[in-house]
């Protein structure tokens, strides 16, 4: 049952285009009539909501320029179909949006969804492409935490910055991708560790910890090793990332090169060995543009000849 100060609320937040209120307040009752064991009308309102396309000016970046400049807003191009990673990374990713999707219905058994996400690996594999994933599929804002601006050499500032990034996470969903995480939860105890270093991390902790809101937070690092042990177990779900193999590498260049003809993608798979998504990628943006400018035909001199000049630069 709808309460009247929830109706109210929905009435004000549609008058005064406030799309975020009204997607909360939604959701809120959608738990509601979940937890009465109203499956049906729960499942209904969540896809209504759900269908509705999310705006990218969020208030967040409206509230003041100290708050604007800890976020960056981001357009998503990309969906799960777009993802070429092991079979064991799409089954992780798909299970956190299915998940996400159908909370209510773990939600009506005590159970939370997967929210707190950590992706780890090289650079170039994934990481950065499955936050914007997650953010489209599930039809949610996606959000970069500007790690260089929340971590300053002030004593104290980086954990009220903290506090201010943890109170946006709460009031507006969205996809949070908090990069180069390493900056934040490097272990505790290294010989160039610091104090501060220390109750940064211990924020942070404290903050994931106790946040139970409807965004999702994802961490990325390249640098696994470094981070703190307490942290893995504050996670829902990790997800290691790594260089493609030959099938991968295949699927890649069949879809950047998909009209060249009399281009066997399974031939040219060596050249690309030990090589990241994100490189591979470039060398065959490259050969296009070579294509275009020159008139020069994209096959494997022409790649071999790309790669060796990129690893003499």
């Amino acid at each position: 049952m709808v309460k009247t100060e929830q109706l109210i609320v929905l009435i004000r937040s549609h008058v005064n285009n406030d799309d975020e209120m009204f997607r909360r307040v939604a959701l809120q009752i959608s738990a509601a009539e979940a937890k009465a064991g109203h499956t049906q009308s729960a499942a209904s309102i969540h896809e209504a909501i759900s269908s509705k396309p999310t705006k990218p000016v969020l208030k967040i970046t409206q509230v003041n320029s100290e708050l604007s400049e800890l976020f960056m807003v981001c357009d998503k191009q990309y969906r799960l179909k777009d993802l070429i990673v092991s079979s064991e990374i799409k089954k992780k990713v798909e299970r956190i949006i299915k998940e996400y999707i159908e909370q209510d219905k773990l939600h009506k058994y005590n159970l939370e969804n997967r929210r707190k996400i950590l992706l780890y690996g090289a650079s170039g594999t994934g990481k950065t492409m499955t936050a914007e994933i997650l953010a489209s599929e599930l039809n949610l804002p996606f959000i970069v935490v500007r790690t260089d601006k929340v971590v300053t050499k002030f004593m104290g500032e980086t954990g009220l910055k903290l506090g201010r990034v943890f109170d946006a996470i709460y009031s507006t969903p969205a996809v949070y991708l908090f990069d180069e995480f390493d900056a934040i939860g490097t272990q505790r105890g290294l010989d160039n560790e610091v104090g501060e270093q220390r109750r940064i991390l211990n924020t942070f902790l404290q903050l994931l910890e106790h946040d139970h809101s409807g965004s999702i937070i994802v961490a990325a690092t390249n640098n696994i090793s470094a981070l703190d042990k307490a942290l893995f177990r504050r996670f829902d779900d990790t997800i290691e990332y790594s260089l493609p193999e030959r099938a991968e590498i295949s699927e890649i260049l069949r879809r950047e090169l998909c009209r060249v003809k009399d281009i066997d993608p399974e031939s040219l798979t060596g050249y690309f060995s030990g090589m990241s998504h994100a490189e591979i990628k470039m060398i065959c943006a490259d050969a296009r543009k070579e294509a275009v400018l020159y008139g020069k035909k994209i096959d494997a001199s022409l790649l071999s000849s790309i790669i060796k000049g990129r690893k003499l630069a």
